[in-house]
């Protein structure tokens, strides 16, 4: 049992350390060109805004509570409308399977990889489960902050002015948890050791 809750311990020690030092990603903090990609924590979602391209790092202040968790992860239009060539229900249809995604039993599976990118935990699918399973009536507010077309030869967001086809989009989803970071990662330690 103490050896889970040191390996817990080392787990929330990398998770913390790897979101703050991995370039790569961007977090709720990140403002600027596709400034909206980001994950982590930050205050709560303003559509208005995310249809400007601002991040919650643009609107949100110290005083805002940082209880939404923001997570990137990719969805794909319908094959229907992939077929049809129109850019307006492929786009449609990408949204609609990430809003489907996130709200329905993909919640889990986009927070392990969440918790696998953010901590380099192999089994973060688990414990995503886990933490929904065990935060019913918790986890609230769920929905997408905004999407972008992919660029198929990148993997990232299609550049400014050129060609979309949103045959496949990557979001930003996210999810009110009480508490923010320090009450997820707390129950992620308790889940993580067994409790």
């Amino acid at each position: 049992m103490k050896q889970l809750s040191v390996l817990a311990l080392i787990i929330l020690a990398l998770f913390s350390y790897c979101n703050s030092k991995n370039e790569a990603r961007r977090d709720a903090t990140t403002v600027g060109r596709e400034g909206w990609v980001f994950e982590g924590w930050a205050c709560a979602p303003d559509a208005a805004k995310a249809k400007l391209g601002q991040s919650p790092a643009e609107y949100c202040t110290e005083k805002d509570p940082k209880d939404y968790l923001y997570m990137k992860f990719s969805a794909a239009a319908s094959e229907r409308a992939i077929q049809s060539g129109r850019l307006a229900q492929m786009m449609a249809t990408c949204r609609d399977a990430a809003l489907t995604q996130i709200k329905g039993d993909g919640l889990s599976k986009i927070i392990g990889d969440y918790l696998e990118q953010a901590s380099g935990v192999q089994d973060g699918q688990s414990t995503g489960v886990a933490i929904v399973r065990q935060s019913k009536g918790l986890i609230q507010g769920v929905g997408i902050y905004d999407c972008c077309a992919i660029d198929n030869e990148t993997g990232k967001c299609v550049e400014e002015g050129k060609k979309e086809d949103w045959s496949q989009c990557m979001c930003v989803g996210y999810m009110k948890f009480p508490g923010g970071k320090k009450a997820f990662e707390t129950m992620a330690q308790r889940i993580m050791s067994g409790q």
